[in-house]
């Protein structure tokens, strides 16, 4: 936060957080990485036939076998250990501190984050409990989807770990319990994990309705009521005078445009932004709801009179009831939101199946409570 900007209410820090947590588990918790891991016998797998048969299939097999610690959590008969947990732990701590310190504060970990009271530190512990639940059951399925990890692949995350090694802190590495041989491992589970997810949705061939892909393009203007922002961040709202201005002149600006039957060439004239949007009966296309229940009841070329909302007066157009190529890229945005799903409900039935079982006692140990970075 920049100085003099003013602090988010609890509402919108959690609010934030929240779009924040949606990122960090499908095999996402860290970009530094680039992939972890390493299976392990209890997978269900055979480790020859998961790291193709290679040159560097022997040295893949003792990694494979050579993981063991302090048993922190079980998937079945398979084990999770502390070291791991740790790791991520440590790991997302760095992430979730260098981005939400000026939200938060150097308390940031003892406060409430959640609707049902849980704080920070828990809510980063539940996501990385569900991250390793789901990076295991990935690649014990892995064979089953006939997903490998080749010597080149090999040879890659050997060079991506001797990278973490590097770009990090002796501090951070320390905390984490970090050796090059554990980021290896890591990496290579999380690699076969992502491999094995990519072929599942590869697969899986979603039936979709093309007619409710299509999709109509509009343009609108707006012409805002939220005030104005100095380079320091210090909010200066408008006063009644001025929305009152701000309001004429979304007036004329919509007679113009009328006039033309051309809003962006209305926008042109006046030196106001126009923005291009596509919707259709299922989806806003990111405008405001009002603006899209709006252009539904237009005809095509058809300029609205103002919208009066919260942000302010919005002028738009209904420019056409089809754009081809939005359309196209719209089927293809369903198609990939279709295969994503059908990846975590699929995973939804594997931790049904197969649950995670947690050592309390050992996994309530680890602690968040402190600051790992300076701020």
């Amino acid at each position: 936060m920049r100085k003099g900007e003013r602090r988010k209410s609890r509402k919108d820090r959690k609010s934030v957080l929240g779009a924040v947590l949606a990122g960090t588990l499908l095999l996402g918790a860290f970009a530094g990485l680039c992939g972890c891991g390493g299976a392990q016998n209890g997978s269900g797998a055979d480790a020859g036939s998961l790291f193709g048969q290679t040159d560097g299939t022997e040295a893949a097999e003792a990694a494979w076998n050579e993981e063991d610690g302090t048993p922190v959590a079980y998937l079945g008969g398979e084990t999770v250990y502390l070291e791991e947990a740790l790791f991520y732990t440590r790991m997302l701590q760095e992430q979730w501190e260098q981005a939400y310190y000026q939200d938060f504060g150097s308390g940031m970990w003892q406060q409430e984050a959640a609707d049902d009271g849980r704080t920070l530190e828990d809510v980063l512990k539940g996501d990385v409990m569900s991250l390793l639940a789901e990076l295991h059951l990935l690649c014990a399925h892995a064979e089953e989807y006939g997903a490998q990890l080749t010597e080149e692949d090999q040879k890659g995350i050997a060079q991506r770990a001797q990278r973490f090694m590097e770009s990090n802190t002796p501090e951070v590495l320390e905390a984490a319990g970090a050796t090059e041989e554990s980021v290896a491992h890591y990496l290579t589970r999380n690699e076969l994990a992502a491999r094995t997810a990519q072929r599942i949705q590869e697969a899986y061939e979603p039936e979709l309705d093309e007619d409710a892909a299509r999709v109509g393009r509009l343009t609108y203007c707006l012409f805002s009521v939220r005030g104005t922002y100095d380079l320091e961040g210090n909010h200066t709202p408008f006063t009644e005078e001025e929305i009152a201005e701000i309001g004429r002149e979304a007036q004329e600006f919509a007679a113009r445009a009328q006039e033309l039957g051309d809003i962006a060439a209305a926008g042109e004239e006046a030196a106001h932004t126009s923005i291009d949007a596509y919707f259709n009966d299922h989806t806003d296309g990111g405008v405001h709801p009002d603006v899209a229940d709006a252009v539904r009841a237009m005809e095509a070329g058809q300029v609205s009179d103002p919208i009066e909302t919260e942000d302010g007066w919005y002028v738009v157009q209904r420019v056409s009831d089809y754009d081809e190529d939005a359309t196209a890229d719209n089927l293809e945005a369903m198609t990939l939101q279709a295969k994503e799903d059908y990846l975590l409900e699929l995973e939804a039935q594997w931790q049904e199946e197969t649950p995670l079982v947690i050592e309390e006692e050992v996994w309530d140990a680890v602690r968040v409570d402190e600051m790992l970075t300076e701020a």
